[in-house]
């Protein structure tokens, strides 16, 4: 049996929910092998609702948090 063979009856034995991602895996490596960049997707799971400026603030939000934690323990 080829490889490109057991490819397809690897396929055919997949269940339909994972087909999908077998598929995608396949397009990106074909995508590489014509030297184009694969795409990568992003998934999220939640939206995420805080501060606006939550980012900026990241590093004083991590500082307070720590300090609070130390002051506790201490």
């Amino acid at each position: 049996m080829s490889v490109r063979a057991e490819a397809h009856r690897l396929l055919d034995a997949l269940s339909e929910d994972r087909l999908p991602e077998a598929v995608e895996l396949l397009r990106q490596w074909a995508e590489m092998e014509r030297d184009e960049r694969p795409r990568r997707e992003f998934r999220t799971t939640a939206v995420f609702d805080g501060e606006p400026d939550l980012g900026e603030r990241a590093k004083y939000v991590v500082r307070e948090a720590w300090a609070d934690s130390e002051r506790r323990s201490a």
